[in-house]
């Protein structure tokens, strides 16, 4: 099984939805995008839609290295999350979702067992 249909079957279970069409942004519960800051330095922000107030020592991310586990955190929880199209693919994410998947296989093998 390829990892996009593994990522689908973990989005499934847990009834997440991923969005990566800027589009879309408005439909997601939670958002992961870049920033520029004024002299020039890339930042991520990690935070729910409805947060207008933007709170630094919350939601902004000088890492990407925590982005990667806030995003399946929240699509575990069954939210819908935005993450850029870049970070998704930066960050590796239908690798990780495919990952994920096959160790909630492995752990209903076990359960099985």
């Amino acid at each position: 099984m390829n990892n996009d249909k593994k990522m689908q079957l973990f989005l499934e279970h847990y009834g997440g939805e991923l969005f990566t069409d800027y589009n879309s942004q408005d439909d997601a519960s939670y958002e992961i995008y870049r920033e520029t800051t004024s002299d020039g330095y890339e930042v991520f922000v990690a935070k729910h839609t409805d947060e207008k107030t933007l709170y630094v020592s919350e939601h902004i991310h000088y890492y990407t290295h925590d982005l990667e586990e806030l995003c399946v955190e929240w699509l575990i929880e069954g939210e819908a999350v935005y993450l850029d199209e870049d970070l998704f693919e930066d960050l590796y994410m239908e690798d990780r979702l495919a990952d994920e998947y096959d160790k909630l296989e492995l752990d209903n093998d076990e359960d099985e067992d």
